[in-house]
Parts: C-alpha cells; structure tokens; sequence
C-alpha cells in the first residue's frame, strides 16, 4: 500500500500493530499529528540524497561502537 493511501490515525494503528504495541485512540491521533507533519519532509530529503550528486557523501563524524573501538587498539 503506499503512503498516500494510507495516512493519519490508520497509518499509526498499522505500525503500532506490526510493533506488538497497543496505543490509545488519544496517542495514536498524537503520532499520527507528528509523522504526517515530518514524513513528506523526509521523503523529499531522502530523495535529495539518493541523487547521484550526493551518493559519495559521508558524514563528518563516524560513530564507532565501544567494543569496535576496543578492538582497534
């Protein structure tokens, strides 16, 4: 299904469902305010940086986990 066909309250049910959480109606119209509002964002900002002009960056800090760290040493 994608994402135009389903949004709001029903978009929010669906991944809390397919998470193993239960949320209330009065949570779920709360995410649902949120992930409507930072979604069409971004997935314009993910296309942006799936062009090839940006596919080379990487980001100026690398973060390492603790124990690859340890293993460096």
């Amino acid at each position: 299904m994608s994402e135009d066909a389903m949004c709001g309250a029903a978009r929010v049910r669906l991944l809390a469902a397919c998470a193993g959480l239960t949320l209330p109606p009065e949570r779920e119209a709360r995410v649902a305010a949120v992930l409507d509002a930072w979604l069409p964002d971004a997935n314009a900002l993910n296309s942006k940086m799936g062009a090839p002009g940006h596919r080379e960056l990487v980001p100026a800090t690398i973060l390492v986990h603790a124990s690859a760290a340890e293993h460096e040493e």
